[in-house]
């Protein structure tokens, strides 16, 4: 088998995955050493985008428990702030656990901060 043979097996997903572990393997960069996973979890197209967009940059991807800390936190901005239920109600309307509850007491009062600073619209892609 040769190398021309090996390579001629691997789907469009596999060479995205190969060139990003070439690039981390010739560049050494330690921030590299995981991005060859990013062919399997994005289509062609979006893992150009994403380099397009990021190239260069360091990016800290957040876990779905951030996320999820975040969308609670968001739910309570909700319930109190559009939808005019008191905090307490609102709190546990949710049902969160106390370990909980402190974050998303927390990240609410961010929130409050951010959403009375900065104006979001709406983006044409």
């Amino acid at each position: 088998m040769t190398i021309k043979s090996e390579l001629n097996k691997l789907k469009t997903t596999d060479l995205f995955s190969l060139l990003l572990f070439v690039l981390y393997k010739i560049k050494d960069i330690k921030e590299y050493s995981t991005i060859s996973e990013l062919a399997y979890v994005l289509d062609r197209e979006n893992l150009l985008n994403l380099c397009e967009y990021f190239g260069g940059i360091t990016l800290r991807i957040p876990t779905i428990d951030e996320l999820e800390s975040i969308v609670n936190s968001l739910l309570v901005y909700q319930y109190v702030n559009i939808d005019g239920y008191e905090y307490n109600e609102a709190i546990k309307k949710i049902g969160f656990d106390s370990a909980q509850l402190r974050q998303v007491k927390k990240d609410y009062n961010k929130i409050l901060d951010i959403l009375d600073n900065y104006s979001f619209t709406k983006r044409d892609t």
